[in-house]
C-alpha cells in the first residue's frame, strides 16, 4: 500500500494505501513486529546476494546507488528537516502537508513498513495522517458487514499514491535510504537490510487474497473497557482466516476491491524497480 503501501511514497508510492487508513478497526496496542516465515524468492537474473560480515544472512535486494549524487546526511535523531525536503521535492509542500507526518519520520516510516507484515501496525507510529470520518458498516442479511460508503474515505489517497512518479520515488528513497537503514538497525529485526525486508513486506501486501464484497465484520468490546456509546467501535473480521493475516493485509482488504487492486499494481511497479536496478 508501498514508496505503503507510498514505500510507499519514498520508496514510491509503496507500502502507502496500507498507511492511509482510520483508527477505529482493531485493538490500539502495538505489538512486536513478527519475521516473515519465508524470505522472497530471488528475481530471475538478479544479481546475487552480497554477503555481510559476521556472519549475518547475506543481502538480497542490494539498494541502488545514489546516481553520484552525495549529501552529507544529519544524524537519524536531526533528519526531520531533511526528509521533509526531499519529500516536498517529490510531491510538493500541500501533498506533505495533507497527508505525511515528518515528526521522526524515519523511525515512523521504517516502523510501519516492518509492523506492516506483522499482527498489528500501530496506529501512533504511521508517518501519515488519520483518515477522515470513521469506519462504516451496515447491516446486510442479518449481518453486519464493510459499508459500500467506505471506500470513499480512501479514494483521495489511492488517487495521491497512483499520482506519484515511481522513479522519482524510487530517487527520494534512496537519498533518504542511509536513514531508513540507520533507523531499522535500531529495531534489532533478524533480517539485517532494511530494503530486503521492504521486498519482503510488499511480497505479503500483493498476496492479499482477492476477496468480494461486502465483507463481513462483528463488533468487539476493547479489553478493560466498560460499553459506553460514546466509545470509537472496534471490528474484527468475522471470517477468522481473514482476521489471521497480517495488519497490512487486513488494511488492503478494508479499503475496497478496486482500490486494492490499483494500490496493488502500484506495489508491484515499485518492486519491480527496487530489483532490477543495477548496483553501481
Amino acid at each position: 500500500m508501498g514508496r505503503a503501501v507510498f514505500i510507499i511514497l519514498l520508496g514510491g508510492a509503496l507500502v502507502g494505501g496500507a498507511f492511509y487508513v482510520g483508527k477505529r478497526w482493531s485493538h490500539p496496542a502495538p505489538v512486536a513486529p513478527t519475521p516473515i516465515a519465508k524470505p522472497a524468492a530471488a528475481e530471475p537474473g538478479a544479481p546475487a546476494p552480497v554477503e555481510t560480515r559476521a556472519g549475518k544472512p547475506a543481502v538480497a535486494h542490494p539498494i541502488p546507488a545514489n546516481d553520484g549524487v552525495h549529501h552529507e546526511l544529519p544524524s537519524l535523531d536531526q533528519s526531520d528537516a531533511y526528509c521533509g525536503r526531499v519529500l516536498r521535492e517529490l510531491i510538493g509542500r500541500k501533498d506533505v502537508a495533507s497527508f505525511l507526518n515528518l515528526d521522526g519520520f524515519a523511525r515512523r516510516f521504517v516502523a510501519t513498513v516492518n509492523n506492516l507484515a506483522s499482527d498489528n501496525a500501530s496506529t501512533a507510529l504511521w508517518p501519515v495522517r488519520e483518515t477522515p470520518r470513521r469506519f462504516e458498516t451496515e447491516a446486510r442479511d442479518d449481518r453486519r458487514v464493510i459499508s459500500s460508503r467506505n471506500a470513499a474515505r480512501y479514494t483521495p489517497f489511492v488517487a495521491f499514491v497512483e499520482g506519484v512518479d515511481s522513479h522519482k520515488a524510487l530517487a527520494a528513497y534512496v537519498a533518504m535510504y542511509p536513514l531508513l537503514q540507520r533507523a531499522y538497525e535500531d529495531l534489532g529485526e533478524p533480517t539485517p537490510y532494511f530494503n530486503d525486508r521492504v521486498v519482503a513486506v510488499i511480497d505479503d501486501l500483493l498476496a492479499t487474497p482477492d476477496v468480494g464484497a461486502p465483507l463481513p465484520v462483528k463488533h468487539i468490546e476493547a479489553d478493560g473497557a466498560s460499553p459506553s456509546a460514546t466509545a470509537a467501535r472496534l471490528y474484527v473480521y468475522d471470517d477468522a482466516s481473514l482476521e489471521r493475516r497480517t495488519a497490512g493485509q487486513k488494511i488492503l482488504l478494508r479499503v475496497g476491491h478496486d482500490h486494492a487492486k490499483r494500490l496493488k499494481a502500484k506495489l508491484a511497479e515499485i518492486r519491480a524497480l527496487l530489483v532490477s536496478r543495477p548496483v553501481r
